[in-house]
């Protein structure tokens, strides 16, 4: 990418931006401008308890960046013109007036965004035909995964998360008096989801992952013995968190067979990524 960085571009844009539709960035010279990142919110908030915030607005105008990279480079190598792109868009139309879709004030609109879709995702069909996934890179990247997993624990852990300090020394306070930790947990914590199940996560997770993915984590329960919890709260960012070891075992590595559909979705998609890439760093964008 050409100019400015991408996220200090679309902070400053979508900052600025009036209640008028005004050119929030330019890609190649084609305009997304703040209508259609208004749109994006509406659809956004229609599906769920979703609040219309300065990320949830940055983070719509980079998936457009995106999509609308991968139509100039799906119309550049003329996917738009090859016969399964022209079956599915004639299907469409059949459907859409068969069902009077076509009829309705805002088809317009809709047919460009849908056509616009079909167009990107025309472009992913491409990548992943023209680079297919072998059986030796899945097998290759499974021997990868034990490889890195080999000799390792993952771990079960409780969790308490909280929002000051007195509230998290209380909650310690009653653990060493002997009280369940899930009862703790559903007194304490201030995680909605994780309340229900008393704050104990369903799940093992590798120890090796928490080191490299979250270290402040890693640190204090990597010595937990099982059904210990931490007497000092972590902190960060001004929330505590008090962890419990639930569980702690030798790292279980699922068998090829079962692994084999994830590990190719996880290799098509890095083609797609770098392809992503390439475009981004090729494009004009300002």
């Amino acid at each position: 990418m050409k100019q400015t960085s991408l996220a200090l571009l679309l902070t400053t844009a979508l900052a600025a931006a009036p209640l008028a539709a005004q050119t929030v960035v330019t890609v190649n010279n084609t305009r997304i401008d703040s209508s259609a990142i208004d749109q994006q919110v509406i659809n956004e908030q229609s599906n769920g308890q979703v609040a219309d915030t300065p990320e949830l607005r940055e983070n719509i105008a980079r998936r457009l960046v995106t999509r609308e990279l991968m139509i100039q480079e799906s119309r550049r190598l003329r996917l738009n013109e090859s016969p399964e792109f022209k079956q599915i868009i004639e299907r469409a139309r059949t459907d859409a007036r068969t069902s009077g879709e076509d009829r309705k004030p805002t088809f317009r609109q809709d047919w460009e965004t849908f056509e616009g879709n079909v167009t990107a995702q025309a472009l992913v069909a491409h990548i992943l035909r023209s680079n297919p996934v072998t059986e030796a890179q899945v097998q290759q990247a499974y021997q990868e995964i034990t490889n890195r997993y080999r000799g390792t624990q993952e771990v079960k852990l409780g969790e308490i998360i909280l929002n000051n300090r007195d509230n998290a020394q209380k909650a310690i306070a009653d653990l060493r008096r002997g009280r369940r930790f899930t009862d703790v947990a559903r007194q304490y914590t201030i995680d909605t989801q994780s309340r229900a199940n008393g704050g104990i996560s369903p799940t093992f997770t590798p120890l090796k992952d928490l080191e490299e993915g979250a270290p402040m984590v890693y640190n204090a329960v990597k010595s937990l013995g099982q059904g210990k919890f931490t007497e000092t709260p972590v902190e960060n960012n001004g929330i505590f968190a008090i962890f419990y070891m639930e569980a702690k075992r030798p790292v279980r590595v699922p068998p090829f067979a079962q692994m084999k559909p994830q590990i190719q979705q996880d290799l098509q998609n890095l083609l797609i990524e770098q392809e992503i890439a390439r475009l981004y760093q090729q494009a004009n964008i300002y």
